[in-house]
């Protein structure tokens, strides 16, 4: 197997550090120059360490006489499998979460829901797009095209309120990726900040009923997968 690189494992000792709350959220991490005496590294594999755990959002930097680097509060964990949707999970995880809608109406879909409704052309589709604030900060964007002639099926709601259950079902596909222009500015990150993906097929007693894109802010929530064990 493998060896992990470096950085990974400097990142995972400092990631166990604040889970066992070894260093409690506020908390200052070392220097990165005391960093490197203690892992005995190059200051730039301290830095790409930091940079992951930045990006999983359970640290800050701050700049300045008071800066540096502290440890973060863990984002919430969300499961994908669960039989409750994510706001929820959000919610009883003690975030208070309250959703925006700044699209309703019919237009071209992105190729990607052109191409999982298995059509060649697509003209306009009913689309949604949403933003969802976890504690008034803008969290998570929700764009969702229904396809022609299921818009009963799907309802008018968010399909993030939406769990697994009897006659709906979800194919998740979760990807890592960094933040386009628009994005950037509804969710008030900063140029290419890292973000998780999610691309959602949602079937109605059967049927391919809607596409949706859900991105997160990696300090919104973490996601998990929690399959069912097999039958005997």
């Amino acid at each position: 197997m493998a060896r992990k690189p470096t950085y990974v494992i400097i990142a995972e000792e400092l990631r166990r550090r604040i889970e066992a709350r070894e260093l409690n959220p506020g908390d200052k991490l070392p220097s990165e120059r005391e960093l490197v005496e203690e892992f005995g590294v190059a200051r730039m594999t301290v830095r790409h360490a930091l940079d992951l755990l930045q990006a999983e959002g359970i640290i800050a930097r701050r700049r300045g006489r008071t800066g540096g680097t502290f440890a973060r509060a863990l984002p919430p964990m969300i499961d994908l499998c669960a039989d409750r949707g994510f706001i929820d999970q959000l919610q009883q995880a003690g975030v208070e979460v309250h959703t925006g809608t700044f699209f309703a109406g019919e237009k071209a879909p992105p190729r990607a829901a052109v191409r999982a409704f298995g059509e060649d052309e697509l003209g306009p589709v009913l689309t949604r797009e949403f933003v969802h604030y976890a504690n008034a900060t803008p969290a998570i964007l929700e764009t969702v095209c229904i396809r022609p002639g299921c818009e009963d099926l799907v309802g008018d709601s968010s399909l993030r309120d939406i769990a697994p259950r009897a006659g709906i079902s979800f194919e998740d596909v979760i990807t890592p990726s960094v933040a386009s222009e628009v994005e950037c500015q509804r969710l008030g990150l900063s140029h290419s900040a890292p973000l998780q993906r999610i691309a959602r097929r949602v079937h109605v007693d059967g049927v391919l009923a809607a596409y949706a894109t859900i991105v997160l802010r990696p300090d919104a929530a973490l996601l998990r997968v929690n399959s069912a064990p097999a039958s005997a």
